[in-house]
C-alpha cells in the first residue's frame, strides 16, 4: 500500500478541522479514506477533482460513484420542552402544572444511497426512502382553572406512522498510513401525513480509526461520537367534560450525543459492507448498515 506524503496529510487535515464536531447522518457513515479504498479504473476520469496530484503524492483514490442500501434503526428517549393547550373559544396557553410525561421514539429508515467523490478528501451523498416512527407518549396534564375545580387530561398516544424520505450530506477524509480521521454531516427530512409538518434530522459526527488489509480486501475500524438534533411538536386532541381540548407538546431528544463503533470490509474492488453501533447513558441505541457498490 502506498502513503500520502506528509504535504498531502496536512492539507487534507485543514479541510477537515473547520468542520470540527459538525462535520454524517447516516446516519449516514462509513466513507473510506482516499488512500484505503479500491483504486479508480481510469486515471483520466473526471472525478474526483485534483486527482492527478493526489496520485503523484502516492494517494490510492477509490472509484469516484458509489450506489447502495442504507439502513437505520434507532431508538431514542424524548424530552417535553413546552406544552400549550388550546380550550374550546380560547387562544393556545402554555401550562408547566405537568404531573407526568414519558415519550419513547423508535424509528427505522430505508434509503437507497448515491454518492461521489468530488475531491480526494470530499465525497457528496443523496439519500432517498423512506422512515418508520413508533412513538409512545404517556401523559397527565392539569389546567388550573380561575373558580373551577382543575381540568385534569390523561393522554396517552401511540403512533406507527412512516413516509418518503430525502436527504443529503458530505464527507471529509484524512489520513497518514493505516490511521485514518473523517467528518461527516447530513439532513433528512421525512414527510409522514400524520404529522401537519415535515420533520427534518441534522446527524453530524466525527471518527477516528485503523485500517488494513485481508485476503478479500481492505477493512476499517474506528470509533467516534455522532450528534443528532431533531425536533418536532406533537398535536393531540382530546374530548373531554367541556369539549375537544388541543394540546400541543413540543419535543426534542433527551441526550442528542452518542458513542460509535464500527467497521468496514471491502470485497474484490468494488463490493463494500459497513456496520455500525452506537449508544448513550441514556439507554439510547442506533444502529446503521450499509452495502455500497462502486464503480
Amino acid at each position: 500500500m502506498t502513503h500520502p506524503s506528509p504535504l498531502a496529510a496536512a492539507l487534507a487535515l485543514l479541510l477537515l478541522l473547520p468542520t470540527g464536531a459538525a462535520g454524517q447522518a447516516e446516519p449516514p457513515a462509513g466513507a473510506p479514506p482516499p488512500d484505503l479504498a479500491p483504486s479508480a479504473p481510469a486515471a483520466s476520469r473526471l472525478l474526483p477533482f485534483g486527482a492527478d496530484w493526489a496520485r503523484a503524492r502516492g494517494i490510492d483514490l477509490p472509484s469516484p460513484f458509489g450506489v447502495g442500501l442504507f439502513v437505520v434503526s434507532m431508538r431514542r428517549d424524548i424530552e417535553v420542552t413546552d406544552v400549550r393547550v388550546t380550550l374550546p373559544g380560547n387562544a393556545p396557553a402554555s401550562v408547566s402544572n405537568v404531573a407526568t410525561f414519558a415519550v419513547h421514539n423508535n424509528t427505522t429508515m430505508l434509503a437507497a444511497k448515491v454518492d461521489a467523490w468530488l475531491l480526494p478528501v470530499l465525497n457528496v451523498y443523496v439519500l432517498g426512502g423512506y422512515s418508520w416512527t413508533d412513538s409512545r407518549l404517556d401523559a397527565t396534564v392539569t389546567i388550573d382553572r380561575p373558580l373551577l375545580p382543575p381540568l385534569v387530561l390523561d393522554v396517552t398516544q401511540d403512533d406507527q406512522v412512516g413516509g418518503p424520505l430525502l436527504g443529503g450530506g458530505a464527507t471529509l477524509v484524512a489520513g497518514y498510513g493505516p490511521w485514518f480521521i473523517m467528518a461527516d454531516a447530513n439532513l433528512s427530512v421525512s414527510d409522514i401525513a400524520a404529522f401537519d409538518e415535515r420533520l427534518a434530522a441534522l446527524f453530524a459526527s466525527a471518527r477516528t480509526g485503523w485500517s488494513g488489509t485481508t485476503g478479500w480486501g481492505s477493512w476499517r475500524a474506528w470509533v467516534g461520537l455522532a450528534w443528532l438534533e431533531t425536533s418536532r411538536t406533537l398535536k393531540v386532541t382530546t374530548e373531554t367534560s367541556i369539549g375537544p381540548v388541543l394540546l400541543e407538546i413540543d419535543q426534542q431528544p433527551v441526550n442528542p450525543l452518542t458513542a460509535q463503533l464500527g467497521g468496514s470490509l471491502s470485497i474484490g474492488k468494488r463490493w463494500e459492507a459497513m456496520l455500525e453501533v452506537g449508544g448513550n447513558s441514556d439507554a439510547d441505541r442506533v444502529v446503521v448498515f450499509s452495502a455500497v457498490y462502486r464503480f
